[in-house]
């Protein structure tokens, strides 16, 4: 499949077939296949977009600003695809950082500039030790709410980082051909950075009427 046609306008984004066991356990349709992980630049290059700057200084490979190609077509029965916020999830533009980059605010606001990061940080959607557990070298920076970093980093640092740490989990991850990580449905709550009474996991089991077909999944 072509990325670019002659007049080098992106065309629909390829899905990493191998990596679609996430979104699909989460009841995601491919309209919400949203990548957050990437084994390496090549891969975001293949299955994200391209890579349009560097905003690394010293180490230009470490912050990338990329453009995103253009995902599957929305299906609108989703009621997701009539919030405002749900606009974040496959954004134009991207920041990408590597794992291991600490300076990850300095290359966002780089890339964006007049951003308002007034009462938000910063945050990797997927947790920085599953990645590495889980040999993905570049994840996805976006904003979020202090609360919601706050309790998906608690659940994702607690739960994620032991359940990849077995034995079996690593051998999993090791045979793994997906070069790109998908957002489960935690991830897709993260991004909107939605916010409720309960509990997150609650907040997550809410969320899930909005990526269900009218009747159910």
């Amino acid at each position: 499949m072509d990325l670019h046609n002659d007049n080098n306008i992106m065309t629909q984004r390829p899905i990493d077939q191998h990596a679609t066991r996430i979104p699909q356990m989460s009841g995601l349709l491919p309209c919400l296949y949203v990548p957050i992980a990437a084994r390496d630049m090549s891969a975001i290059e293949t299955y994200v977009g391209k890579i349009i700057t560097h905003l690394a200084i010293r180490a230009p490979s470490d912050a990338l600003l990329v453009e995103a190609y253009d995902p599957v077509k929305a299906d609108t029965r989703l009621p997701i695809w009539s919030l405002p916020a749900a606009a974040i999830l496959h954004y134009p533009q991207q920041v990408w950082v590597h794992v291991e980059y600490g300076a990850y605010r300095r290359a966002y606001i780089r890339a964006f500039p007049d951003a308002n990061l007034s009462g938000m940080v910063l945050d990797h959607v997927m947790n920085r030790r599953v990645a590495r557990l889980k040999g993905f070298s570049y994840l996805r920076i976006v904003q979020v709410s202090r609360a919601v970093n706050s309790s998906h980093g608690s659940l994702s640092e607690g739960w994620g980082v032991e359940h990849h740490s077995s034995l079996k989990m690593r051998e999993i991850n090791s045979a793994s051909r997906a070069v790109v990580q998908y957002a489960d449905l935690a991830d897709i709550v993260k991004m909107l950075n939605m916010e409720g009474g309960g509990s997150f996991m609650d907040i997550v089991n809410e969320a899930q009427r909005l990526v269900d077909l009218p009747g159910g999944k």
